[in-house]
């Protein structure tokens, strides 16, 4: 019987959450020569999509999509026996200081984290590829517009209050990284990803040539509108916006994003004097 460990992140795990502790679990698999599952939770946090919805398929990873109740199911009996049933196997699950064996559980950032401390950094790159028919549109949209030459503004606005080294839904907070940004000259070329109608629109109002996808921002607070969570659409707009923030020349970060590991060397600091090169380029 095949070395084998299965992970799965909580339900409310986002995919960049994910994402981070499948390329942990992995670059331990790979090195030890363990058979990955995953149980994908098919949650809000998702907009309930299944991965193949999303997502290519990830080689050597086998991906079984989960329900919510599963996860909660699986949480529950981990925490109460330190392990569950997993296709009429008994699966021990991994704490932190343990020894794994030939087939085991890895819950969430801990199991992760733990399996990580057993492998050499640097880990190899895990890509979030789009699935076949969102990574065609993906390819247009970078092409018909000249993604290489613009610069990429992400700008993640998080919903929880008490998340470190995070911009929140507060205004002078959102103010600080608009002013921030505001010392980018007007006509460098733009393509902005956020989940803040806020920013979006004093982004575009600041400079002249600037491109995003089109999304609905329903999601009402008292600093103003941002994309709902389960809004399948904006979740599909997000893998997008991903693939398009990769592609750009150089990228401007708050909050970070799914597949940013892989593009660092892009990703520019205040004052940002490098982006003024872009409309040369261009030119």
């Amino acid at each position: 019987m095949e070395k084998l460990v299965v992970c799965a992140a909580t339900a409310h795990a986002g995919v960049r959450h994910r994402y981070l502790m499948l390329r942990q679990v992995k670059a331990f698999a790979d090195r030890h020569g363990y058979a990955v599952q995953m149980l994908w939770g098919v949650t809000g946090a998702v907009s309930n999509y299944r991965h193949e919805n999303l997502f290519a398929p990830i080689p050597g990873v086998e991906i079984r999509n989960t329900s919510t109740e599963e996860l909660k199911a699986i949480k529950y009996f981990c925490e109460k026996y330190g392990e569950f049933t997993y296709k009429g196997e008994p699966l021990r699950m991994l704490r932190p200081g343990e020894t794994p064996g030939e087939r085991f559980f890895s819950w969430d950032l801990t199991g992760s984290g733990a399996l990580a401390n057993l492998v050499p950094r640097p880990f190899p790159q895990l890509i979030a590829r789009p699935c076949s028919p969102l990574q065609t549109q993906v390819e247009g949209y970078i092409r018909a517009n000249r993604m290489e030459s613009r610069l990429g503004i992400r700008v993640r606005a998080m919903e929880l209050p008490n998340q470190k080294n995070r911009i929140h839904r507060v205004k002078s907070e959102l103010d600080a990284v608009l002013h921030s940004l505001y010392r980018i000259p007007w006509y460098v070329p733009v393509f902005i990803a956020t989940d803040s109608e806020y920013v979006q629109r004093m982004l575009v109002a600041h400079f002249a040539d600037a491109r995003f996808l089109p999304k609905e921002f329903t999601h009402v607070e008292e600093t103003g509108r941002y994309v709902h969570r389960d809004d399948k659409h904006a979740m599909e707009t997000f893998v997008k916006e991903v693939g398009c923030l990769c592609a750009c020349g150089m990228i401007i970060s708050f909050g970070g994003f799914l597949n940013d590991s892989a593009v660092q060397s892009k990703i520019i600091k205040e004052p940002y004097s490098e982006a003024a090169l872009l409309n040369v380029k261009r030119a």
